[in-house]
């Protein structure tokens, strides 16, 4: 469903990433490894369209999202280290908001299912502002949840979140990738990602390579 070829970065003269490749189907979830500054971020920057790709291909669903950026957005969501929500909204005004921008016809009581579903009912009616950093975190996330997106990219997604919020997290997760979505996120959590079932690949001086799971040997 996802294919990269090829696809390269820099800002200015400094090189991010050089001739990544990648493919991902349905029902999949690839896990970013790499350091600080090792391009996972822009990758996913790249994939969610937010950059503009200069050298290599993209497609997404079989669309060439280098020539039809419009309508690859419609069938991915990115959630990132910023969850964008407006602090004076509530959740359910959040949440409409969201719907609106991506044309989604949905009730009021459909939005509600989504909070209760990230475990935030209690505050559905309570300005943003007041609310914890992994209390964000699940507002952003119910997005996927309206959306239904065949491409989720999560940066970091772990972060912020308490033992509850991670396990909570990975069940829905695991949903998602049984109804066929798929996932590329980034991430400094490998024992909390372990509840997925996932490929791992490292990302350093801007190349992509595959990892062993733990308990596998590396490959050849």
């Amino acid at each position: 469903m996802v294919r990269l070829e090829g696809l390269q970065h820099r800002f200015g003269q400094q090189k991010i990433l050089q001739g990544i490749n990648l493919e991902v189907h349905r029902g999949e979830c690839v896990v970013l490894y790499g350091a600080n500054g090792s391009g996972k971020s822009t990758l996913l920057a790249l994939l969610s369209t937010r950059l503009t790709i200069r050298v290599g291909h993209y497609f997404l669903d079989d669309i060439d999202v280098n020539r039809y950026g419009d309508m690859a957005r419609d069938r991915l969501l990115f959630v990132g280290h910023h969850t964008h929500l407006y602090g004076h909204l509530t959740p359910v005004e959040n949440l409409l908001f969201f719907a609106d921008l991506r044309g989604l016809d949905l009730s009021e009581s459909r939005l509600r299912q989504a909070i209760d579903a990230v475990g935030l009912s209690r505050s559905a009616d309570k300005p943003v502002q007041w609310f914890s950093a992994g209390m964000r975190k699940r507002l952003a996330l119910a997005r996927m949840l309206l959306a239904e997106p065949l491409l989720l990219l999560l940066d970091e997604p772990y972060s912020a979140l308490d033992a509850q919020g991670v396990g909570w997290l990975n069940a829905m997760l695991n949903r998602y990738l049984e109804s066929g979505g798929a996932v590329i996120m980034a991430s400094h959590d490998p024992e909390r990602v372990a509840a997925l079932p996932h490929r791992p690949h490292h990302l350093a001086r801007g190349q992509l390579s595959s990892m062993a799971l733990p308990g596998e040997s590396e490959p050849c």
